[in-house]
């Protein structure tokens, strides 16, 4: 039997209704009965996800560089395979803090329902709707917001294309590292774009972290939201 609960930074604790009660028996004696609920934010769990695969697609890169000459066909297969598997998962896994970041902030960015027909409508991909949200609770200015929606749809197209694939023909590409085509995939899901993949989303999470903003909600998500990234020893 348990004792207690474990509990991370990040996360929500509490009572649901008729989960604490307090009675008083024939004897006068009192009886107490508390039942703890929580709900772990896995927003900073994804980014150090990314974070690690990351790690893996950089020593994969290296391998590329330093072992491609001396391998044979099979050998050079492997090593890109090594490179694009972690590459997708920072990819999907940048992706999944976006999405996080929308739900969380989405109650505090008065979307009204005529909003929300509008982008039906206007078919508003998820990238400009997660930049919307952002926009509306943090009130970026102009320059800023075009910067996060360019780099917030780009994130979430492919990490869309890596989780919903599809098998078309497309033209092989040409990679600066190695001299033969390959698959569109092992030319766009490498260490170089998973970097740059990982760099844009810590870094807009950092901003929004110190920009904070009107909803004193909303900054109090931000600090648990890097209490958990500390604890996870993913930033200082």
């Amino acid at each position: 039997m348990s004792v207690g609960v474990l509990i991370f930074e990040g996360m929500k604790v509490g009572f649901l209704p008729g989960d604490f009660q307090i009675s008083v028996d024939e004897s006068g004696s009192f009886k107490s009965r508390a039942i703890l609920s929580t709900a772990y934010n896995v927003l900073p769990i994804w980014l150090r996800v990314a974070r690690d695969n990351l790690s893996q697609a950089k020593t994969a890169s290296d391998n590329i560089s330093k072992k491609w000459d001396d391998l044979d066909e099979n050998g050079r297969k492997e090593l890109l395979i090594s490179e694009l598997e972690p590459s997708l998962q920072v990819f999907v896994s940048c992706g999944i803090v976006l999405d996080a970041l929308y739900d969380q902030l989405r109650p505090y960015a008065n979307i009204s329902d005529t909003d929300r027909k509008k982008w039906r409508e206007n078919k508003i991909g998820r990238g400009k709707q997660i930049a919307e949200v952002i926009r509306r609770v943090y009130k970026l200015d102009n320059n800023v917001f075009k910067h996060f929606k360019q780099n917030i749809s780009e994130i979430v197209k492919y990490r869309d294309l890596a989780v919903h694939p599809s098998h078309d023909l497309k033209n092989a590409c040409d990679r600066p590292d190695i001299p033969v085509g390959v698959d569109w995939k092992f030319a766009m899901y490498r260490f170089a774009n998973s970097e740059r993949c990982y760099v844009a989303t810590t870094e807009m999470i950092r901003y929004l972290y110190t920009k904070r903003c009107d909803e004193k909600r909303v900054v109090e998500l931000m600090e648990i939201v890097f209490k958990a990234l500390r604890e996870l020893k993913v930033v200082k």
